[in-house]
């Protein structure tokens, strides 16, 4: 018992290192598996009475022969396995071995517990890790609030998507390290140049979207755009600390306003894409603001 009991705790903790959850649930099934001989394995997590499927080693389960493993975790969530055997004879197998399953199983759980904890809160994260600011994850999970309290208010927001110029030759010719700096002075120029009640948000690769709350009209938007626009023509990215070789870049600037130019966050969104791309048409260190009657023939699909 004690000698399964430490075989059990190594396995353990390899699987605590493990740093992605899809890789801790193969490692389970193959333990399971190999030691075990089960033919199949189906992994759940239970939380407020809804189910969701962890993983499937297959998609078509044969359910005769099926032991079903519950592992409670909290207050309101639970592993749930169920372990499949290939015919009658192996069932009676597993089962003859079901309390050492058992016990591999309730302790492997609360690894595969915070592994799942873990990959919750990183989907959930809303703060883009290199620069700080929001990410598209925000802009999907609280848009269409700030849509529903401008209309209540009556009042405009600003849309800005700022793309930098010509981003992958810095990669190209540098690496991800010296545009992530680029990226993360930009994001600090953004906040410099706008209100701390306005919303930052890296939105792709190389574009942020700024969010002007409560402007009078397009003409605060424009103003603030080429504010953004020639302050950041003026910040030096160092990249060899060295040499003090500096790196300085340009950044052009797509407007829509929301309700004047679209009645819903996608639409708005996709009009400051469509800007954006006008703007980069005209050169560096431009910007731009859409136009129904100057863009619509234009067609991003």
């Amino acid at each position: 018992m004690s000698q399964l009991f430490e075989i059990i705790i190594k396995e353990n903790e390899k699987l605590k290192l493990l740093e992605d959850s899809g890789k801790v649930y193969n490692k389970i099934f193959d333990y399971l598996k190999e030691d075990y001989n089960i033919h199949e394995l189906k992994i759940s997590f239970r939380s407020q009475n809804q189910d969701r499927v962890l993983f499937e080693s297959t998609k078509e389960l044969d359910l005769s022969y099926q032991i079903s493993l519950t592992f409670p975790q909290s207050q309101n969530s639970e592993v749930m396995y169920l372990i499949t055997a290939k015919n009658e004879e192996n069932r009676k197998e597993i089962e003859h071995t079901l309390f050492s399953i058992k016990l591999t199983l309730q302790i492997f759980s609360q690894s595969l517990y915070n592994k799942y904890l873990e990959k919750s809160i990183s989907e959930l994260s809303l703060i883009d890790q290199v620069t700080g600011s929001y990410n598209r994850t925000y802009l999907d999970n609280y848009a269409h609030n700030l849509l529903s309290l401008s209309q209540r208010e009556q009042k405009k927001i600003g849309f800005l998507k700022i793309g930098i110029d010509q981003f992958k030759a810095v990669i190209d010719e540098f690496d991800y390290a010296i545009g992530d700096k680029v990226l993360k002075t930009l994001a600090d120029t953004l906040n410099e140049n706008v209100r701390t009640s306005d919303i930052v948000i890296k939105i792709d690769s190389d574009e942020f979207l700024v969010i002007l709350l409560n402007i009078v009209n397009e003409d605060n938007a424009i103003m603030i755009s080429e504010k953004i626009i020639n302050n950041f023509s003026k910040k030096e990215v160092l990249v060899n600390p060295q040499t003090e070789q500096a790196l300085k870049k340009t950044v052009c600037s797509g407007i829509s306003i929301y309700p004047d130019d679209a009645s819903d966050i996608d639409e708005i969104i996709r009009n400051a894409d469509i800007a954006l791309y006008e703007a980069r048409n005209k050169g560096r260190s431009q910007t731009f603001k859409y136009n129904k009657e100057e863009t619509n023939t234009i067609d991003f699909f």
